[in-house]
């Protein structure tokens, strides 16, 4: 019997597996003709991708794809949450050095960074550097994208207001 970490020596039902937990999420009729088996119509191709699929090794190989596929999506999830969560807590006192001036140094940091919208450089009369102007992501936006807050009703969907002068 096959392992299931590694790829089926039947490359057809490896490429089964494959299809079947990625392009054709699920359809085990889609994943069986992709795969390259031929089919009279799709109600036989149905029978046969069941049939398939109820193999102790095909079964198995579909699970450790489908677990390594979750896998992957978690830590995407997780590091999109991280992300939204360094966006909402941000402040331009993190850029700041004890001056009162931006730090460079600050800007390049991989955590802090992502945070920061644009960086514009200040210059002054004579065209020299002052400094540097901030502008951070949306913290509202990324608190409502966690769940955290309501969303915020655009123009349209707000409600009308009648104003009576006297």
């Amino acid at each position: 019997m096959d392992e299931p970490s590694k790829a089926l020596r039947n490359a057809r039902h490896e490429a089964f597996c494959v299809a079947y937990c990625g392009e054709c999420r699920g359809n085990a009729a889609a994943s069986y003709l992709q795969a390259g088996f031929r089919c009279k119509d799709r109600e036989v191709a149905k029978r046969m991708a069941s049939r398939l699929l109820k193999r102790p090794n095909v079964a198995a190989r579909v699970r450790h794809l489908e677990d390594e596929l979750a896998e992957r999506e978690k830590l995407k999830a997780i590091d999109a949450i991280r992300h939204l969560k360094a966006v909402a807590t941000a402040s331009l006192s993190d850029f700041y050095d004890k001056n009162g001036r931006v730090d460079p140094c600050k800007l390049s940091d991989p955590w802090l960074s992502q945070v920061i919208e644009s960086v514009t450089p200040i210059y002054d009369r004579d065209g020299n550097f002052v400094d540097y102007k901030i502008k951070l992501k949306d913290s509202m936006k990324a608190l409502e994208l966690l769940g955290l807050t309501k969303p915020r009703q655009s123009d349209a969907q707000q409600l009308p207001v009648l104003v009576i002068k006297t």
